[in-house]
C-alpha cells in the first residue's frame, strides 16, 4: 500500500462511489467546481431573488434566531443520518473483509471512508452555502463575515457527516453479525428519518413559525436549541445579517461561539476515532438458527379466513413472512405517523374534505408498502409458485387477501378517528365516511397489486419500485378522485359524497380490475 492506510481506504471509497461515472472520473472535480461556480455566481442570486424581501423581513424579527437554528439543525441531522440510513438499509461487511488481511486500525478505515465521500458531500455543502450567501448578498456582508459563514457551514455539516459515519460503523458491527440484526437495521433506516419529516411539515404548516413568534414558546424552544452546536453557528449567522459589514458587532460572544464550533469539530473527530477503535470491529458475519413456534390465535384466524386447507396455509405463510420482517412493520408505523402529522400540521380538524383528500393520497402509499412486495423477493420466489398447479392464481388471490386484511383495518381506524374529530357526534356520517373509504381502499389494493405485477420490481433498489409508488400516490388519486371532484363540483354542483360514491369508487374498481388482470397475465408470462 502506497501512502497512509487511511488514504488508501479513501481512494478506494471514492472509486466505489464514482464507479458509475468512471469515464469522466478524472474530470469530475473540475466539472463539479465549474457547475457549482455557475450556480453560486449566476443561478442562485436569480433563483432566490423573489424571496429576498421576505427573508430580510424575517431576519429582523424575534423568530429569526430560532428559525435559522431549526433549519441548520434539520440539515445537520440530515447529513448525520445519510450514512446511517445507507448502512442500515443493507447492513453488509463484505467490503470490510478486504482489510482483514492488512494490519489496519478501525479508525483508519473510518477516516478513509469519511474522506472518500467528503468530495461528494462537499458539492451539497457548496450548494447550500451558495444559497444562503445569495440571500444575504443584498445586505452587503464583508468578506470576513462571508468567510466565517462558509467556515461555520463546513464545520457543522462535516461534523454531522463524521458523527453519522462513526455511528453507522458501530451499528454495522453490532447489527451485521446476525440476520435478525440486519432486519432491525433495515427497519431503523426508515424510522430514524421521521423527526426530520415532523419538523419539515411543522414548518410547512406554519405552526412552528407561530410558536416561534410567541415570546413564551420562543423562549422555551430557544433554550433547547442553544444546547446544539448548530445553534451556535445560527446565532453568528443572524448576527452578521443584522450587522452587515461590522464583524465586531457580536463582540466576545461571536468569538466564543466560533471557537466553540472549531473545538467541537476537533473533539468530535478525536472521540469518533477513539470510539471506533474500541467499538468497531471487522469480524465476519455469524449465523444464528431460528426456532419456529406453534401458530397462535392470530395465525389460526388467518388460516380460517383463507378457508383452511392449502390456501389457508399459503395465506398464513405470507403473513408470517411479512410480519417477521421488522422493515415491513416499520413502514406501517411510519405511514401512521405520517398521516398523523399531516392531519396535525397541514389540515384543519374541521375540514372533512381536506382530511379525505389527504387520505386519498396517502393510503395508496400504505397499499404500495404492503402489497408491493409481491415481486421484491425476486424471480426465483415467483417461479416456485408458477411450477405449482394453479400457483399464479392462488398467489395473486392470497396476496390480494393479505393486502385487504392489513390495509383495510388500518384505514378504518384512521378514518374513524379523523371523522370523529371532524364531525363530532354524528355517527351516521362517520359510518358513511368509513364505508366510502373502505370501498375505495379495497379498490386501491387491487390496483396497486396489479401495477406491481405489470411493472415488477425484483429488488428494493429497482427503479420500478419508486415509479410504481409514485403512480399509486399520484395517478390513481388524481384520476379517480381529485379531478372528478373538481370537475363535477363546477359542472353539476356535486358534493364530496356524491363524487366518491358515483365516480371515485366505481372508477377505482374498474381501473384496479383491469390492472390486476393485465398484471396476472404478465406474471404468467415471466421467464
Amino acid at each position: 500500500m502506497r501512502g497512509p492506510r487511511w488514504l488508501v481506504v479513501a481512494r478506494n471509497e471514492y472509486r466505489i462511489r464514482t464507479s458509475r461515472i468512471r469515464r469522466i472520473r478524472p474530470y469530475f472535480p473540475y466539472l463539479a467546481i465549474g457547475i457549482l461556480a455557475i450556480y453560486v455566481i449566476f443561478i442562485a442570486p436569480r433563483l432566490f431573488s423573489p424571496f429576498i424581501d421576505d427573508f430580510l423581513a424575517l431576519i429582523i424579527t424575534q423568530a429569526a434566531v430560532p428559525m435559522v437554528q431549526i433549519i441548520l439543525f434539520m440539515i445537520f441531522f440530515y447529513f448525520m443520518i445519510i450514512p446511517i440510513t445507507n448502512t442500515l438499509r443493507e447492513v453488509q461487511t463484505e467490503q470490510l473483509e478486504i482489510f482483514l488481511a492488512a494490519p489496519i486500525k478501525p479508525s483508519d478505515v473510518l477516516l478513509g471512508e469519511f474522506l472518500g465521500v467528503m468530495p461528494l458531500y462537499a458539492i451539497a455543502v457548496t450548494a447550500i452555502v451558495g444559497s444562503f450567501i445569495a440571500l444575504l448578498a443584498p445586505l452587503g456582508l464583508g468578506w470576513a463575515q462571508i468567510v466565517i459563514t462558509i467556515t461555520i457551514f463546513v464545520l457543522i455539516f462535516f461534523s454531522a457527516l463524521w458523527i453519522g459515519t462513526v455511528t453507522a460503523a458501530v451499528m454495522r458491527t453490532r447489527l451485521g453479525k446476525t440476520a435478525r440484526g440486519r432486519d432491525i437495521g433495515r427497519a431503523l433506516a426508515l424510522v430514524i428519518a421521521f423527526p426530520i419529516v415532523v419538523l419539515m411539515y411543522a414548518l410547512m404548516g406554519g405552526g412552528l413559525v407561530q410558536a416561534l413568534m410567541n415570546p413564551e414558546t420562543s423562549e422555551t424552544v430557544r433554550t433547547i436549541l442553544n444546547l446544539l452546536p448548530s445553534s451556535w453557528g445560527a446565532e453568528i449567522f443572524v448576527g452578521f445579517a443584522s450587522n452587515p459589514g461590522n464583524i465586531s458587532a457580536g463582540g466576545f460572544e461571536t468569538l466564543i461561539r466560533f471557537g466553540g464550533l472549531i473545538l467541537y469539530f476537533v473533539v468530535a473527530l478525536w472521540l469518533g476515532a477513539k470510539a471506533t477503535n474500541r467499538a468497531y470491529s471487522l469480524e465476519t458475519i455469524s449465523f444464528v438458527a431460528s426456532r419456529a413456534k406453534q401458530d397462535g390465535v392470530f395465525y389460526k384466524t388467518m388460516k380460517s379466513l383463507g378457508g383452511g386447507k392449502s390456501f389457508g396455509t399459503l395465506l398464513v405463510s405470507l403473513f408470517k413472512d411479512y410480519g417477521r420482517r421488522l422493515e415491513n412493520l416499520s413502514r406501517i408505523l411510519y405511514m401512521l405517523g405520517l398521516l398523523a402529522i399531516l392531519n396535525i400540521f397541514l389540515v384543519e380538524p374541521s375540514d372533512l374534505e381536506g382530511v379525505l383528500i389527504m387520505g386519498a393520497f396517502m393510503l395508496p402509499l400504505l397499499a404500495a408498502f404492503v402489497v408491493g412486495e409481491v415481486t421484491l423477493r425476486g424471480k426465483d420466489c415467483l417461479f416456485i409458485y408458477k411450477k405449482a398447479p394453479s400457483g399464479v392464481r392462488r398467489l395473486v388471490k392470497a396476496r390480494l387477501l393479505k393486502g385487504w386484511l392489513i390495509v383495510i383495518p388500518i384505514s378504518v381506524i384512521v378514518t374513524a378517528i379523523t371523522s370523529f374529530i371532524s364531525l363530532g357526534n354524528n355517527p351516521i356520517f362517520v359510518l358513511i365516511n368509513i364505508g366510502l373509504v373502505v370501498l375505495n381502499v379495497a379498490a386501491t389494493v387491487v390496483f396497486v397489486l396489479g401495477l406491481f405485477l405489470l411493472n415488477p420490481a425484483f429488488s428494493d433498489k429497482s427503479g420500478n419500485l419508486w415509479v410504481n409508488i409514485m403512480i399509486a400516490m399520484q395517478a390513481l388519486p388524481f384520476g379517480t378522485f381529485l379531478i372528478p371532484l373538481i370537475t363535477l363540483q363546477r359542472m353539476f354542483d356535486f358534493g364530496l359524497y356524491e363524487t366518491m360514491f358515483f365516480v371515485t369508487v366505481p372508477l377505482s374498481w374498474l381501473v384496479g380490475i383491469v390492472f390486476l388482470y393485465l398484471g396476472r397475465r404478465r406474471l404468467s408470462r415471466i421467464e
